[in-house]
């Protein structure tokens, strides 16, 4: 029997286009019918909705949960002093409200973090602090889960910020915020509108911008001689840091792995570049 592979994968392509519009318009009037407006976002789960109402930056809009959990939700919204409602709804109907992702029973509406320039992070940060500033930039890192995690671990190894490109960013979501631990409420996360000026930038002001990629460069235990101001790139999952960002960085750092293995995920990455970076504050 003879297959039409050309007409095949048209027929996938076109069932796959109609199943995501369908998802997408079920998601407006699901939103629309729970009160969520199109520039509002859902945070779910325990850890990372009390982060959220802890944030001061954060323009709340309303709780949903079940009838015997809100009883405790009532309570924390009271010692927090703020005036948001609790609205309760079935188990059920908060399994498709979070898309059928995990939630704990409770989930938060609310509008996303705004992001900073560079100017302005350093302009507080040079003036107001003592210690060296230290830098996470993701040049198109586009996985939500994986900058939530890596945003989680640059806090708990005391990085400054945080930086995104502008193009081929995940903007803030419930799974990034949910793989973040609550750690978006507590970094500077800053949008960069052009990767190439921002790194000149950073030069100009005597950081050292050092360029991840898993290559023969130089040894990334480099990072703990370091003293001064840092930024550390990653690039996107799979290609890596792109051409120019490269020509741009002051070196190019590597971490040593076994040469059968396949490359380490960009999280995972992160975490080892940023605690190499940290070692020389602990003994300082």
């Amino acid at each position: 029997m003879h297959y039409n592979s050309k007409k095949i994968k048209k027929d996938i392509k076109l069932k796959s286009s109609k199943k995501s519009q369908f998802t997408h318009k079920k998601q407006i009037k699901l939103k629309k019918n729970n009160n969520i407006s199109p520039n509002q976002i859902i945070i779910s789960g325990k850890h990372a909705t009390i982060a959220a109402l802890r944030n001061p930056k954060r323009k709340l809009s309303h709780l949903i949960s079940t009838q015997d959990q809100s009883f405790s939700w009532l309570k924390e919204v009271k010692d927090l002093d703020l005036n948001i409602e609790v609205k309760i709804k079935k188990k059920d109907e908060l399994d498709e409200i979070n898309n059928f992702k995990p939630h704990q029973n409770i989930i938060l509406i609310t509008e996303p973090l705004k992001r900073i320039s560079l100017e302005s992070f350093l302009s507080n940060r040079l003036n107001n602090s003592k210690k060296p500033i230290r830098i996470i930039i993701l040049d198109q890192v586009t996985d939500p889960q994986n900058v939530g995690a890596i945003i989680r671990s640059a806090y708990a190894f005391k990085m400054d910020g945080l930086a995104l490109s502008q193009r081929n960013s995940p903007l803030e979501s419930a799974s990034m915020s949910k793989a973040s631990s609550g750690a978006i409420e507590k970094l500077e996360i800053i949008e960069l509108s052009n990767m190439s000026r921002e790194i000149q930038k950073l030069q100009k002001l005597s950081f050292n911008v050092y360029g991840l990629e898993q290559s023969k460069k130089a040894d990334i235990f480099e990072l703990e001689k370091e003293t001064g101001n840092v930024a550390i790139i990653l690039g996107s999952e799979g290609l890596g840091l792109r051409r120019l960002t490269k020509e741009k960085v002051d070196k190019l750092i590597t971490i040593p792995i076994n040469e059968d293995s396949e490359s380490l995920n960009v999280a995972n990455a992160a975490s080892i570049a940023m605690f190499q970076l940290q070692k020389n504050i602990i003994k300082s």
